[in-house]
């Protein structure tokens, strides 16, 4: 019987590790586009520096190869898209949110933007006031705790 047992263990082990070898190994691109839970794309309308406020208006990101969202949407790729991309703003409802003390900011680094530019609150705010976005902002329990600059093509 306890053979069964470590039997039946090892088998379980080994399921459990070719299912983690065969999702590493997947062909399956996966991009920073893919939300993460508590982060949105949006672009920052304001940052109130009194009360540390973000002003958001989150967007979505559509490239020609989403044809499905495309069509769902009724958009014309010739016209909607002439960069391969749009950023579709549905409800332009913007929201504001807290910064947290210890918050996190990334911008592009135009050298190599596969490695972003980890910078201070301060050079952030002022980087802020040329561009607004789009931003890949993270929210936990209500405050933002990172801000990173999406790539644009």
């Amino acid at each position: 019987m306890s053979l069964f047992k470590k039997s039946s263990w090892s088998m379980v082990v080994l399921a459990m590790l070719s299912i983690i070898l065969l999702g590493a190994c997947s062909e399956e691109e996966t991009t920073k586009d893919v939300k993460t839970p508590g982060e949105q794309l949006a672009i920052i309308k304001n940052y109130e520096l009194s009360t540390r406020d973000l002003v958001l208006d989150e967007i979505e990101w559509i490239e020609e190869s989403d044809t499905d969202r495309i069509k769902e949407l009724g958009l014309d790729v010739e016209k909607d898209l002439p960069t391969g991309f749009v950023m579709y703003n549905e409800t332009k409802e913007e929201v504001s949110m807290k910064l947290a003390e210890d918050a996190e900011f990334l911008l592009v680094n135009q050298e190599n933007p596969s490695e972003p530019r980890v910078v201070d609150e301060k050079e952030f705010i002022s980087y802020l006031l040329a561009v607004k976005g789009p931003y890949y902002v993270t929210v936990e329990n209500d405050v933002v705790v990172k801000v990173e600059e999406k790539y644009m093509p």
